[in-house]
């Protein structure tokens, strides 16, 4: 499944979770629970640079970390818009593809590589019969790319904050907390009412700081008895 998130590559893994948060299957309990192990602050500022202007990302179409180079976006750019080219003027010269290619690379510059390119895959189904069209048509379908992303990085940054959250002392806990020795059940009833409880059970069944009948003992403790512990 595309959406599945439980392969050991973590390098797949965190590639998955923003994957996951593009999806409409997305919502916070079950990306938390997917994610475990990921560094979604790490994902999260990848996908910020992903969505950086290919102006700025590949400076007149040439790689940052090596000028000498093309830029690997602007390049499959290029390509992408090579099968626009061929496909509503097949008859074109190369040079003057290859001269069209080029100024609409620039052209489209101001918009996220991966955005520009999405949108010019999906302008490959738009109907169009001359090459004037195609820069309407691509920043048409760009418009709505972009609300798609959007959405992902804030879905992004809204688990990045539920870890943050999670990690830091909470008030919520017993006074009688310790670090050593079975978890008491009140410890364990208090962590399942944290919004990033189906993480903490994994890590805490994995790690065996408690087992599956000490939760159904904590979560079924009438309230009467848990208080008065």
């Amino acid at each position: 499944m595309a959406n599945d998130l439980t392969t050991t590559d973590r390098a797949a893994q965190s590639k998955a979770v923003g994957a996951f948060a593009n999806s409409t299957m997305w919502n916070l309990t079950s990306a938390m629970a997917q994610a475990d192990g990921v560094d979604v602050v790490a994902v999260l500022a990848g996908y910020e640079r992903g969505l950086m202007p290919l102006a700025e990302a590949e400076p007149k179409g040439r790689s940052l970390r090596d000028p000498s180079a093309a830029g690997a976006l602007t390049t499959l750019l290029g390509d992408d818009l090579a099968m626009l080219a061929t496909k509503i003027a097949p008859t074109l010269a190369t040079d003057q593809a290859d001269a069209w290619i080029k100024v609409m690379c620039v052209a489209l510059s101001d918009l996220p590589g991966r955005v520009a390119r999405e949108a010019a895959t999906a302008a490959l189904h738009r109907p169009m019969k001359f090459l004037n069209e195609v820069e309407s048509v691509i920043r048409d379908e760009a418009a709505a790319i972009t609300v798609r992303h959007s959405v992902a990085l804030r879905r992004l940054k809204q688990m990045a904050d539920a870890i943050a959250r999670a990690s830091m002392p909470s008030t919520t806990l017993p006074d009688d907390d310790v670090s050593t020795g079975p978890m008491p059940l009140a410890r364990i009833r208090a962590l399942s009412r944290l919004e990033g409880w189906p993480a903490f059970k994994k890590i805490g069944l994995s790690t065996g700081s408690f087992t599956e009948d000490e939760i159904d003992a904590a979560l079924s403790e009438p309230v009467e008895q848990a208080q008065a512990a």
